[in-house]
């Protein structure tokens, strides 16, 4: 259980700690996510670190190990846990739906600008190509003439 005690705090600290790093990128730049993006997964990352807040208070400040000595009491606070729990998960998912959506979009820009760019190639003007080299004999009884 003491590692629990330890575990939990230091994963929550190291959660807040990647949503400070993700929103100082975002701020600055140096960012490749969407607001939206970033919003879910703000929201996602306080939900968590509460998550963890919660099974540390209800494991080491509310002592609820055992059903029996205050079972309303732990049946509505690990079911608001699992409840949370299960927030998360949806929040997870829209958020790789994001992440699956601006991958198409991204795919679908570069097949249109490589189509672009063969069109501009296929369609230039005789003029504007450069001169073909002359092949076989064909050029050699021109430079005689």
């Amino acid at each position: 259980m003491r590692i629990l005690a330890i575990a939990l705090p230091a994963a929550a600290t190291l959660v807040a700690l990647l949503l400070l790093v993700e929103i100082r990128k975002y701020r600055a730049g140096r960012h490749l996510i969407s607001a939206r993006r970033l919003a879910l997964r703000l929201i996602a990352g306080v939900l968590l670190i509460g998550l963890l807040a919660a099974v540390f208070v209800g494991l080491f400040v509310l002592r609820l190990l055992d059903a029996a000595a205050r079972p309303q009491l732990f049946l509505g606070f690990w079911s608001g846990c699992l409840a949370a729990a299960f927030l998360l998960l949806i929040l997870m998912l829209a958020d790789v739906r994001e992440v699956e959506h601006r991958s198409l979009q991204r795919q679908h820009e570069i097949w249109r600008d490589f189509a672009r760019y063969l069109a501009g190639h296929l369609q230039r003007p005789q003029a504007e190509r450069p001169p073909e080299p002359p092949s076989g004999s064909e050029g050699q009884d021109e430079s005689k003439e």
